[in-house]
């Protein structure tokens, strides 16, 4: 039997136009909640850090809401790290993004050193 150490769950596309990020929060809390045998993190890089914007109107562009899937990964405390770069070049701080209690910021590095740490990376 292959035992995986951790997943790492990276996404980088835009949250409007694409359900990757989305995809990726419901992907991670899924694995999370089979029994937290496998430490699961999901990573938000380049454009899909927009999903976390506490102003974000996804209706507005026609998709639904993303309460339902942060309500998901608040259930299965599921740690989503945002990179601090990605931030950046959005022009946002951590206060602009909504409240979740196992939200960490983290730098190019140290993504670098997780995927290297992981078991399994799964890019959407």
């Amino acid at each position: 039997m292959l035992m995986v150490e951790s997943i790492v769950i990276l996404c980088d596309s835009a949250a409007v136009g694409k359900n990757s990020a989305v995809e990726a929060i419901r992907m991670g809390s899924g694995l999370v909640a089979l029994g937290e045998a496998v430490p699961t993190t999901v990573v938000l890089s380049g454009d899909a850090v927009l999903l976390l914007v506490k102003k974000a109107n996804p209706k507005e562009v026609g998709q639904d809401s993303y309460d339902a899937v942060m309500e998901m990964a608040d259930l299965s405390d599921l740690e989503i790290c945002v990179v601090t770069e990605a931030l950046k070049d959005a022009g946002l701080k951590q206060d602009d993004l909504r409240p979740y209690g196992k939200l960490k910021l983290i730098t190019q590095a140290e993504l670098a050193s997780k995927i290297a740490q992981a078991g399994v990376t799964f890019r959407l």
